[in-house]
């Protein structure tokens, strides 16, 4: 099985997980007004749908390629990768005890870092996303952030 066909299937477990836990959240107003879980709900049926064509796509393909020798690219590549999953760990252990728009554009700035990327407009960047994610969770969806 290949790799790609995986992490697609594993990424499918986890995102059914995640749809299914969304139907906790607090439900809708009964003047047509959405619950929290509706944007989880739909982002989950996105990546599903992502990923169940990724595995027809991946079954589709005729010619197996070969897998030779780990390069440079791909060593640092699997680097960014640890780093990136440490971050998010280091995200998911400080959360409720940090407040959420701090957590957050710091967690997108080391992300920035690990990536490479202009730090001169990405830390703008970082701080206004976190501020506007916070804001419509608040104002928008109703669900509470710390």
């Amino acid at each position: 099985m290949a790799g790609e066909m995986i992490i697609s299937i594993v990424t499918i477990i986890l995102c059914a997980a995640a749809y299914v836990n969304a139907f906790t959240f607090p439900g809708g107003t009964s003047d047509g007004v959405p619950g929290a879980g509706v944007f989880p709900q739909a982002l989950c049926a996105i990546i599903i749908a992502l990923n169940v064509i990724l595995i027809i796509l991946e079954m589709m393909k005729k010619d197996k390629k070969q897998r030779g020798p780990m390069t440079e690219e791909h060593k640092d590549g699997l680097k960014r990768m640890v780093m990136m999953v440490a971050a998010t760990a280091a995200l998911v252990i400080l959360w409720g005890m940090v407040h959420f728009i701090i957590l957050c554009s710091l967690y997108l700035i080391v992300i920035g870092l690990i990536l490479r990327q202009n730090m001169k407009t990405f830390i703008p960047g970082a701080i206004v996303s976190a501020v506007l994610v916070f804001f419509i969770f608040q104002n928008v969806l109703n669900v509470m952030l710390s």
